[in-house]
């Protein structure tokens, strides 16, 4: 399990000539002071120097600050700095890894230095890099976004599809690092096979196209050749088989099709010759009495108007012009079929042809001709060998990652942390003056969402049932944590200490913590930090300090940004 932590944080501000410096415990840190004193300025540059944009905008805040954050990955340790969305990152002898102002490139180079190798989903369906937003988002409460019932945490995460199970999944073990840099090794691997596959196409197609001007299909000096060549020749002539079975099925069918039309279209066409003749007859004479030929019933209205004639044989005119479009249509295509059952005959003619020579007495001239074309016929067969070989080798890798992937999301392991998260979350809950919940279908996801001051407390709960599974020994990161004031929808006086005694005591001991509160509290913190003026986190004595350490560093920034 890899661990992050927090080491140091310098703000520096060019045109207020101030600066500020704050070192951080590797465990426990409360920075201490009332509204608009700096709480949240010092937190969220925290992220924002990192890569991870917080909710919330910082009021009274010149947008130039240079800010600098010091942190270690497994004791190793770093230093980001960033400007105007400009981002910087050195190694601990301050040796510049990478300048951008490109998102993409910096979360990638993020990802190296911290082993951060998860992979999302972008909106584009493209497989993406996570960023650092994703990296801290379970471990950072922020007071502009995270109490509520959604992630709101940092700007940016709707670019990607559904993140927060996957993101949840990795740090808990329920899908590991490993899981993903072996699913990252498959999309690889099956690249290289779609590519392979695409180099058997374009083959086979040159193959063809250069047998209409060699004589690749000629008797060969080689014995293997011609036995290869024969081979490949009989295998033609099987498939071009099958293609004419299937063009005589067509054939046949596409004739009944036209059989049945013209049928339609005789006794539309006799029907109509019927009418004619009627029509004419009943029109012949005036009558004021019809009486019917068949059943002797007599019609005091015209008969045509009884038996509506005109509209019947209109429709019947209609209908004999629908079918022979539709015959025109059938014989169109059919006489494509024929053409192409004509074709493929004339292949299959010329190959069996060829296929009868082979077996008869050679000639010296066929062999002449040949010659030329058995080199080229070996090059083809050999380069079809290779690529056959590489394809089968691939398609192993393939099946053996993919075990290796079933063997890593064990079910067992999987209910083992989601029975620790489930447990922790109701011990959270009974710690917080909350009313106990079923959480046997309790799932990461489950974010609360409750209303008035029981809302935040069941946030907390929520956070730190993750925590707890995310210090299992199937975890990812031991990540800091960091609640940016608890004091929320107006807790009252029994239940405000229970919150700040439940961070200072119940949370993973293993976490580095740093929080920032409005009130202080007697609980005992590693280090305290206290904030006292309003507006005025960066302090002008600050300034030459701060601005030393950060000049160089500016410096390099700016010459070596890409």
């Amino acid at each position: 399990m890899k661990s992050f932590r927090f080491e140091s944080i310098y703000l520096l501000s060019h045109r207020e000539k101030k600066g500020r410096v704050e070192k951080f415990h590797q465990e426990k840190n409360i920075l201490v002071g009332r509204n608009h004193t700096g709480k949240s300025s010092l937190i969220k540059n925290l992220f924002l120097t990192l890569g991870a944009r917080p909710n919330g905008k910082l009021i009274e805040w010149d947008e130039k600050v240079v800010s600098a954050v010091s942190f270690n990955v497994d004791d190793k340790k770093y230093t980001a700095l960033y400007q105007l969305g400009i981002r910087a990152l050195f190694d601990e002898s301050y040796d510049i890894l990478i300048a951008t102002g490109e998102h993409k490139k910096w979360s990638t180079e993020f990802a190296k230095i911290s082993g951060f190798n998860l992979t999302l989903t972008d909106k584009d369906n493209e497989t993406v890099q996570a960023d650092p937003a994703c990296f801290f988002l379970p471990f950072y409460i922020n007071q502009d976004g995270s109490w509520q019932a959604g992630w709101d945490t940092f700007v940016g995460l709707k670019r990607f599809k559904s993140p927060n199970a996957a993101i949840l999944e990795y740090f808990t073990g329920i899908k590991p690092p490993e899981y993903y840099k072996i699913n990252a090794e498959i999309k690889l691997l099956k690249i290289e096979l779609e590519e392979l596959r695409k180099e058997q196409t374009f083959l086979e197609r040159a193959r063809k196209r250069l047998s209409k001007s060699l004589v690749l299909n000629g008797p060969k000096l080689d014995s293997e050749n011609f036995e290869l060549e024969i081979k490949s020749l009989t295998k033609e002539v099987t498939e071009l088989n099958k293609q004419q079975e299937i063009i005589r099925s067509k054939l046949v069918r596409e004739n009944e099709i036209i059989e049945n039309i013209n049928l339609q279209i005789n006794l539309a066409n006799d029907a109509l010759r019927t009418y004619e003749l009627d029509a004419g007859f009943l029109q012949s004479a005036d009558r004021e009495r019809l009486i019917c030929p068949t059943c002797g019933a007599e019609h005091t209205d015209s008969f045509l108007d009884i038996l509506t004639y005109s509209e019947d044989a209109r429709v019947l005119r209609e209908l004999v012009i629908r079918l022979k479009n539709d015959s025109s249509k059938v014989l169109l295509e059919h006489n494509k079929t024929k053409n192409t059952l004509l074709d493929l005959q004339n292949i299959y003619k010329n190959i069996s042809k060829t296929l009868d020579i082979k077996k008869g007495n050679l000639r010296f001239k066929d062999v002449v001709e040949s010659a030329g074309a058995e080199k080229a016929f070996r090059a083809f067969e050999d380069e079809a060998k290779v690529l056959d070989d590489n394809t089968t080798q691939l398609l192993g890798k393939i099946d053996k990652l993919d075990r290796d992937i079933k063997d890593l999301l064990n079910i067992k392991k999987s209910k083992e942390i989601l029975t620790a998260y489930r447990e922790a979350y109701s011990f959270s809950r009974m710690q917080l003056n909350l009313p106990p919940v079923k959480t046997n279908r309790l799932r990461l996801t489950s974010r609360p969402n409750i209303s008035g001051s029981g809302g935040p407390r069941s946030i907390l709960a929520y956070y730190s049932a993750l925590w707890k599974a995310c210090t299992l020994e199937t975890g990812s990161f031991i990540m800091p944590i960091v609640i940016d004031s608890p004091n929320q929808q107006a807790q009252d006086d029994i239940n405000m200490p229970k919150v700040l005694k439940f961070i200072a005591h119940s949370l993973p001991g293993e976490m580095q913590l740093i929080m920032g509160s409005e009130t202080d509290t007697d609980y005992i913190f590693d280090n305290k930090i206290e904030l006292n003026e309003p507006y005025s986190v960066l302090k002008e004595d600050a300034f030459e300090e701060v601005n030393a350490t950060l000049e160089p560093l500016l410096m390099k920034m700016y010459e070596d940004l890409d």
